[in-house]
């Protein structure tokens, strides 16, 4: 369910091709560079309180990259039973902190009688060239959703709710049920925060990225609960998928690509990091460089999660 259009063993360059066909994703000219600023060479939104990740092509990149190695994983782009739906079409689908879009427009090329509307807080979305069954708008998903009730069939959450604060989940979680469709699906994947047979050097590094995301009121194993949340909703029909992948050789392309992925996050947040934990420079470049030594050692993995449930169907009284 959910094939990619191309070939996973397609190579970087293939990909970064099939990802340009869409349009000019994360590099458009009518950005509005007074909504940001510029750290160390890096664009940032203003207020990096609301999002800590940069908003360039390099992060477009590394977004894009992420987006195949996922699909890798579980050779989907979704576990929710609507694939039949979403072939006759007519289905509203909403892709809740979209990124670069690329989830979106890879849905919308294999169902083009659906609809897809992509979200997020950051511009990073192709603003000039896409699709005809897809749009892309700049929400922030903490202040709610500008939409109104019953509009999706299908809401997809990826890799999103794990970087927001806690205090605002319970009305995100309000949100996501409101303009869901009676009978229509809810769809989050994330990666579950219990890391598998970490080293020394690994668990350093995730124990000071731990703490900067409580600093901010960020529950690192919130996370966990999401299917009991789903329930605590109303949602019905809930359902967990896992899957467990090894890093470094043992996990093959899949692996070393996780490798790279984390050590890109991991140098993302090096100056927040280094503040936070005291840490230099030298001492933080030798924990990546033993990172990396360690992960074929201790053979460290992680899981990623699928939680998907269905809203009720509306009941009449007669």
């Amino acid at each position: 369910m959910g094939n990619r259009i191309s070939s996973n063993k397609s190579n970087k360059n293939k990909n970064n091709k099939n990802y340009n066909e869409f349009g000019s994703i994360g590099r458009n000219s009518s950005i509005n560079d007074e909504s940001f600023k510029y750290v160390n060479g890096r664009r940032y939104l203003k207020d990096s309180n609301k999002y800590m990740l940069p908003n360039d092509d390099e992060e477009v990149d590394r977004l894009q990259s992420q987006h195949y190695l996922h699909w890798q994983i579980w050779k989907s782009n979704f576990s929710s039973p609507i694939e039949t739906i979403l072939k006759l079409g007519g289905v509203e689908v909403l892709d809740v902190g979209c990124g670069s879009g690329l989830w979106s427009l890879e849905m919308a090329a294999l169902y083009p009688l659906s609809n897809f509307t992509g979200i997020d807080i950051a511009p990073q979305y192709p603003m000039d060239t896409h699709p005809l069954n897809t749009t892309f708008e700049s929400v922030d998903i903490t202040q709610g959703l500008p939409y109104p009730d019953h509009r999706f069939d299908f809401i997809h959450v990826k890799v999103v709710l794990s970087l927001i604060a806690e205090k605002h989940m319970k009305l995100i979680f309000s949100e996501l049920m409101r303009v869901l469709k009676p009978g229509g699906w809810l769809e989050i994947m994330d990666y579950c925060n219990d890391l598998i047979n970490p080293g020394p050097a690994f668990t350093t590094l995730y124990t000071a990225f731990q703490a900067l995301w409580s600093q901010r009121g960020i529950n690192f194993y919130f996370c966990n609960e999401f299917d009991k949340l789903l329930l605590k909703q109303g949602f019905v029909d809930v359902h967990l998928e896992e899957k467990v992948t090894h890093f470094g050789k043992k996990g093959g392309s899949v692996g070393e690509r996780s490798v790279e992925d984390w050590e890109a996050v991991f140098f993302l947040f090096q100056k927040l990091l280094l503040e936070f934990s005291c840490m230099d420079s030298e001492s933080f470049c030798k924990l990546i460089k033993d990172f990396r030594k360690e992960i074929d050692e201790y053979e460290s993995s992680f899981k990623l999660f699928r939680f998907f449930g269905r809203k009720p169907q509306t009941k009449f009284l007669l």
